[in-house]
């Protein structure tokens, strides 16, 4: 009754608002790379997207059967209805892991968790990740308590499918490879330490590097070449939350006294060795972010519902073993978790606005000044902007030649007035910039608008330098030639994610 009433909070959760939140720029591209030409020298099949197709795949499927289109709801359903069902398959996988009670514990503790909810209603795999890791982690138990073949089979699978829907739940696999080493040592005797020890460290360094020069995905360590340790710990501790965390912790001490060593070296491994090797390539390689580490989520409510359920054990120990007596020693730390998450989830589904911007809203603004006309629009997530003005952009083969709408990426081409065949548009200028567009507009008959979120506007303007242009041209350009027409606001944490609409000053 306590795993049925989790998954019914979990699909009460997920489903509530599940159309009402703004596509943001990642599931654009969930949506460009489901309805793009497979085939081609711009098809998916030559994308980097390719090398994790599950989700892309999984939604061209549900397109062409029609069960899915171009609104927020039906894009999402699928990924809401993965996240419901991981709440009893985390209860009954964890139940060799952690016991019953823990393990339908940890279920309501995923059940309400914000950071699973935000990605049960994304179109993106980590969600599946998610679920296939709480697969892997139970047949990877079973392969270590059985030796059976079929058990080994189905942990690899896990992993594989779950790499298939994002690439970081290989992470997963570098866990499981941790626990069979560490596993065949008995006894931690002083020169397997230091060969472990050695391990460590040359997988901390060997990692990063071999990424550097063999990994496939090039274009993104180039994106984010500005390594910070400290951008991966706040994310960590925004995402994962410091009490979740905390009793983590705990658990995993509590999992090396009652739970043997082949149980508590397997959750310490998952939970563990993913973020060591993130953490390695966070400081020394790449910008990367938690929600990388979002394969170890199963494995850490699994040990923060332990901690839990093993406090209630102390607490009654030598008492008569009833059952109310016991578990009202065990609800104080759940209610503090709960009241934990209870303001981010109303957060979440009121001010933050699905902890998405109003992209939407402030599209359907432009849409209505427009007044029918043609439109052009200059913006810092063309991805989404497109998604709402054209979404059959993608799809079309070749493109229409004289669109309707045109959708800009800002500073798209370069501020020297050169397109990217070196044809000349303009003087250089961020001032220039911004007329040439607004010329080009009145010429076709359409209207102008630049929409962006400032985080990212700012950025964009810090990135000019001489001889084009010296930083902060763009924002005084934007200031003498357009006015806020429109100002959606949305925080999300420390993040301005409001939308900012600006409109031509003459117009």
């Amino acid at each position: 009754m306590a795993l049925l009433a989790a998954a019914a909070a979990a699909a009460a959760l997920r489903l509530h608002g599940l159309g009402d939140w703004s596509v943001w720029v990642d599931e654009a591209h969930t949506w460009r790379d489901a309805t793009m030409p497979l085939a081609g020298e711009s098809g998916f099949l030559r994308s980097d997207r390719a090398l994790y197709p599950l989700t892309f795949l999984a939604v061209r499927g549900l397109l062409a059967l029609g069960w899915v289109g171009a609104d927020e709801y039906s894009l999402r359903l699928p990924f809401a209805l993965v996240g419901i069902l991981t709440i009893p398959v985390l209860a009954l996988g964890g139940r060799r892991l952690v016991g019953a009670r823990a393990a339908v514990l940890a279920a309501w503790f995923l059940a309400l968790n914000p950071w699973h909810v935000y990605w049960s209603q994304n179109a993106r795999g980590y969600v599946l990740t998610c679920f296939f890791a709480v697969v892997a982690s139970n047949r990877a138990m079973a392969y270590a308590a059985t030796r059976r073949g079929f058990d080994l089979a189905a942990a690899l699978a896990a992993i594989a499918l779950g790499s298939c829907s994002h690439p970081t739940a290989l992470l997963l696999g570098a866990a499981v490879l941790g626990f069979v080493l560490l596993r065949r040592v008995g006894r931690l005797h002083r020169r397997a330490l230091g060969w472990l020890l050695v391990g460590a460290v040359a997988a901390t360094v060997g990692v990063p590097l071999a990424l550097a020069a063999w990994s496939p995905f090039q274009g993104f360590l180039r994106a984010k070449d500005d390594p910070s340790l400290l951008h991966f710990l706040q994310t960590t501790a925004f995402f994962f939350r410091p009490l979740l965390l905390l009793l983590a912790a705990v658990g995993l001490v509590f999992a090396a006294r009652r739970l043997g060593r082949d149980r508590a070296l397997l959750l310490g491994c998952l939970a563990v060795v993913p973020f060591v090797l993130l953490l390695a390539i966070g400081g020394q390689l790449a910008k990367v972010t938690a929600r990388y580490a979002i394969c170890t989520l199963p494995v850490l409510t699994w040990l923060a519902a332990l901690a839990c359920t093993q406090v209630g054990e102390l607490a009654t120990a030598g008492a008569p073993r009833r059952w109310l007596r016991r578990w009202w020693f065990v609800l104080p730390l759940p209610l503090l978790l709960a009241a934990d998450f209870g303001p981010q989830l109303a957060a979440y589904y009121t001010s933050q606005h699905g902890q998405r911007g109003r992209w939407r809203e402030a599209l359907e603004f432009v849409q209505q000044r427009s007044g029918g006309a043609g439109l052009r629009v200059l913006t810092v997530n063309e991805p989404t902007v497109t998604f709402y003005l054209r979404p059959d952009h993608w799809a079309a083969v070749g493109g229409d030649p004289r669109p309707a709408v045109v959708v800009d990426a800002l500073l798209d081409w370069k501020l020297d007035g050169r397109d990217a065949q070196g044809v000349r548009r303009h003087e250089p200028g961020a001032a220039n910039h911004l007329r040439w567009h607004v010329a080009e507009a009145r010429q076709q008959g359409a209207r102008c608008a630049v929409v962006v979120t400032w985080p990212e506007f700012e950025e964009v303007d810090r990135g000019l330098a001489p001889p084009v242009d010296e930083p902060g041209a763009l924002g005084r350009a934007l200031a003498a030639g357009f006015e806020l027409a429109l100002h959606l606001p949305c925080w999300v944490g420390p993040k301005d994610e409001g939308i900012y609409v600006f409109l031509p000053r003459a117009e």
